[in-house]
């Protein structure tokens, strides 16, 4: 076996289609995750739908992969990344070509399911690969740097898709998305190396293969530790307001409020993604400067003061809205640290398995903000009467980004290390 040196052309090459690979996966898992914010009236039209009903769709996503998370760490920690990812993004594709073609909401809603399932492990899988190919030292920055390529998947899924769908429709929007999205697959089956030793070079650490039964009993050890709770209750209560907006109700809300046109309110809608890049690329060094608990905390509640202001919303000019999308999309990098947090609870050994928790967390949070949100709006009349309704909406997802700072004060005071 090759020594390891990262300067070898061979080591640093592998590394490159490994991460790259992967990273462009995460696009489409954010692609998908946020596309049918511009669509939603093209499919409200095409299939009937109420305000619930399209909040079932959108949150059906988020069910599905909070509920896959668990699977998706042990499916990783045993048959590595790089299957996982190619056969996800394949599995994907074929979901998305369902939902492309749909006649009916029930067969909408089976593509959504099946699409979800295939990229759900592929964040897992990439954080996974972070953790083989680089230093612990480097973690937090290729966190930040995944949530940036993740994120401009988000910020493609906003006004660029907009206007696709204006020329060329929703269905064929979404079918030349499953071609890429099985392309992906296919390059990472042939590219991606699950950790430096599988291209021939030595390891950073020691990595032995994990039988089923040593992976179900690391995930019944990680379940049973008290700590493993607190990350995932972080990205559980900030991840809901952002997703709500970002995933479902951003351009709708301003569409609704202010009157403004779909592509003019999904640009708006498309500033949470650049403010999210923004602060992830400066996540890394951010935190390492301020410490990890320093930052989560400052950032949390930038993000918590953020959501009540907006609930004065109705006397903003809309042009506020620019700045403001902004602005919840950089703060919200503050629940970053949550899977780094979660890969040293769970162990070395089980990365994967702490990383999915915290990461289900999250979702399920989203899942059921969604719809909340949605049968909220159904019960105030926001058709008929948009201020009142948004705005009690948006009271709630003010209050799950309040209990994220709350939460983030518990871990510091039950578990954080000294060093935060």
């Amino acid at each position: 076996m090759v020594s390891f040196d990262c300067m070898q052309l061979g080591f640093r090459k592998y590394r490159l289609y490994a991460i790259m690979t992967a990273l462009l996966a995460y696009f489409f898992v954010f692609f998908v995750r946020t596309a049918l914010t511009v669509v939603q009236t093209d499919l409200q039209t095409a299939f009937s739908l109420t305000a619930s009903q399209f909040s079932t769709l959108t949150s059906l996503y988020f069910y599905t992969y909070a509920f896959m998370q668990v699977p998706a760490g042990v499916l990783v920690d045993f048959w590595g990344p790089r299957k996982t990812i190619a056969v996800g993004m394949l599995l994907a594709a074929a979901g998305s070509v369902l939902f492309a073609v749909a006649p009916s909401y029930h067969l909408l809603l089976l593509g959504r399911f099946i699409a979800t399932v295939g990229v759900s492990p592929v964040y897992i899988s990439t954080l996974k690969l972070n953790d083989r190919w680089f230093l612990p030292s480097e973690f937090i920055a290729l966190t930040g740097l995944t949530t940036f390529m993740g994120n401009l998947g988000a910020l493609a899924s906003s006004a660029p898709l907009a206007v696709l769908v204006s020329h060329v429709g929703w269905r064929l929007s979404f079918g030349l998305v499953a071609a890429v999205t099985a392309l992906v697959g296919i390059a990472a089956f042939l590219l991606v190396k699950d950790s430096p030793s599988a291209a021939g070079f030595e390891d950073f650490r020691s990595v032995k293969p994990l039988t089923w039964k040593e992976t179900f009993e690391g995930l019944l050890s990680t379940l049973k530790k008290r700590e493993i709770w607190f990350p995932t209750a972080i990205f559980f209560f900030a991840f809901t307001p952002l997703m709500t907006h970002q995933a479902a109700w951003g351009a709708r809300m301003i569409q609704s409020m202010f009157g403004l046109g779909k592509i003019s309110a999904s640009y708006m809608v498309m500033l949470i993604s650049v403010g999210f890049m923004v602060g992830a690329l400066l996540a890394g060094p951010t935190s390492n400067k301020m410490g990890e608990f320093k930052f989560v905390k400052t950032y949390l509640t930038m993000y918590a003061l953020l959501w009540v202001a907006v609930l004065t919303a109705q006397s903003w000019n809309p042009n506020w809205f620019y700045g403001w999308f902004f602005l919840m999309g950089f703060t919200a990098t503050g629940y970053t640290p949550v899977w780094h947090w979660a890969k040293q609870i769970a162990g070395a050994e089980y990365s994967g398995i702490g990383m999915s928790i915290a990461n289900g967390g999250g979702f399920l949070g989203a899942a059921l903000g969604q719809i909340l949100y949605g049968v909220t709006l159904d019960l105030l009349g926001w058709k008929n009467n948009p201020i009142v309704a948004f705005t009690t909406g948006n009271a709630l997802l003010a209050v799950f980004a309040v209990l994220a700072v709350v939460s983030a004060f518990l871990y510091h005071k039950n578990r954080a290390p000294k060093s935060l």
